[in-house]
């Protein structure tokens, strides 16, 4: 109704938008209003069909070109849905890999903290070993000392009794080396956990 608006004729099964408003809407809206008004001025019968005629062929052309004109534009529109998301999930990508990188270059360094603490813990493990077997030694030494009290004792540089002697500041260090132990352990726990994290 309003005198500078503009009929939009919409083909069936498509959808525009105002923006989609063209050249060819305002003409053939243009051009149906010029023919109803020449069409109720003529008075023969002939003419007026001849003029309906004229009109339905013209406005199938024009519609032709609007449904076509509109296709192009949904064509794009999609493409360049398609080119934005393309960016976003390439941006993603991008980002996905740098993160990538950065963990695997986390996860080497875990991976090679832990074999550093796993030969520690092994060369831990000898030494808890060694002073074990000491210590069964030393008793076995003084069990044999309680059996034989009459026996003398000689100290030589490679005698029993004097290694365990000396062993006895080497055992003094186990309570030290069972709390080493016990920290590494907890180390590799704790290595062991960020391992499982990353895979």
């Amino acid at each position: 109704d309003n005198p500078g608006s503009v009929q939009v004729w919409c083909p069936k099964g498509m959808k525009r938008l105002p923006k989609d408003i063209t050249e060819l809407d305002v003409v053939l809206a243009e051009f149906e209003k010029i023919a109803a008004d020449y069409k109720q001025r003529v008075d023969s019968n002939t003419c007026r069909k001849a003029i309906d005629g004229f009109c339905s062929g013209f406005k199938d052309q024009i519609t032709d070109l609007i449904t076509e004109v509109q296709k192009l534009k949904n064509v794009k529109r999609r493409n360049a849905k398609v080119i934005t998301d393309i960016k976003k999930k390439r941006q993603r990508l991008l980002q996905v890999s740098e993160e990538l990188m950065g963990t695997e270059q986390q996860l080497k360094q875990l991976q090679s903290e832990y074999a550093q603490l796993k030969e520690r813990e092994s060369s831990l493990r000898q030494a808890t070993q060694f002073l074990i077997d000491l210590k069964e030694l030393q008793q076995d030494c003084l069990d044999y000392r309680e059996e034989n009290p009459e026996e003398k004792v000689a100290y030589g540089t490679s005698s029993l009794p004097a290694l365990l002697v000396e062993s006895r500041r080497i055992l003094g260090a186990e309570k030290h080396f069972k709390n080493i132990n016990t920290r590494l352990e907890e180390a590799l726990d704790v290595q062991r956990q960020k391992l499982s994290k990353k895979h």
